[in-house]
């Protein structure tokens, strides 16, 4: 697979503060501790304003900016009155960044050995967050077949029982997931985009917003 070349906008970091692409390319635990990846985190936390009083957080793709993803672009066509925002071995990052560096650039595939750091990391970067940028609702699309999910649940709980948020969702429930048919290659391919999925996450929304 050939590797992402740096680019993006300096709105995070300016073109001095940007790395070689190897330094960002590799496997979970070189891109969790890869300083410049820390660095456009901790902007993220200075800089971002929530919009909504609901979150949606579901997680990155190798497709760059996200919301060139049939995820992503479903997402944004289909949700509204949510802040997006996008989970990975990068951060979390809200979307109004994904086209600036180093999220156009960043890529690591996630490999199981990894697992327990990945979960780790992603449970300290959504707790971060979330502490960081009040929100009312956080809706986790966290499939159940997905490391993501223990770090949503667990994220989730320590937040709402420290009264950083009211309520949290992690969805689709497993029951919605096993009954979805994923019967077209598109529907494999992208299972977060099933009628079923996202009839379920919108009803979950309706309901915070409720």
């Amino acid at each position: 697979m050939a590797v992402k070349v740096n680019r993006g906008d300096e709105r995070l970091l300016t073109k001095s503060e940007w790395v070689d692409e190897s330094a960002i390319h590799g496997n979970d635990e070189l891109v969790l501790n890869a300083p410049v990846m820390v660095k456009a985190q901790e902007r993220i936390l200075e800089q971002f304003t929530p919009t909504n009083s609901i979150a949606l957080v579901s997680l990155c793709t190798s497709t760059r900016p996200y919301s060139k993803s049939p995820k992503w672009k479903t997402f944004l066509g289909v949700f509204s009155g949510v802040d997006f925002i996008v989970s990975s071995n990068g951060g979390v990052v809200p979307l109004e960044y994904e086209g600036s560096y180093p999220y156009m650039t960043y890529d690591a595939h996630g490999q199981k050995q990894f697992d327990e750091l990945y979960i780790v990391y992603t449970i300290r970067n959504l707790i971060r967050f979330f502490i960081s940028k009040r929100y009312d609702f956080i809706v986790f699309n966290f499939r159940p077949t997905l490391r993501n999910k223990k770090a949503g649940l667990l994220a989730g709980r320590y937040l709402k029982r420290h009264n950083h948020i009211n309520d949290y969702a992690v969805l689709p429930s497993l029951g919605v997931y096993e009954a979805a048919e994923f019967q077209t290659m598109r529907s494999k391919l992208f299972p977060d985009i099933h009628p079923a999925v996202l009839d379920e996450i919108k009803r979950q929304i309706e309901v915070y917003r409720a």
